[in-house]
């Protein structure tokens, strides 16, 4: 992103999770983004791409880029029993 002649950088937190043989990676503040590879890396890798042409979109169509309002602030697994 380029204000007054300078690119800017915005950091976006993104989740990864792993669906069977693919890991999948998307970004809450940007619903539709997404990445996949067969591994975390190349999922990062892949939205990263995504993410760009977003943004190249986003200024194209002269729309603002959303800048991030997510903040972790937690990671974790949830384990429940389900069943009688």
């Amino acid at each position: 992103m380029i204000q007054n002649g300078m690119k800017m950088t915005r950091k976006y937190p993104i989740v990864i999770v792993k669906e069977k043989k693919d890991f999948w990676a998307y970004i809450p503040d940007i619903p539709g983004v997404y990445g996949r590879g067969k591994t975390a890396r190349q999922a990062k890798e892949d939205i990263r791409k995504a993410l760009a042409l977003y943004i190249e979109d986003c200024l194209a169509d002269g729309d603002s880029v959303p800048k991030s309002s997510a903040k972790v602030v937690d990671v974790d697994t949830l384990s429940i029993a389900v069943g009688e």
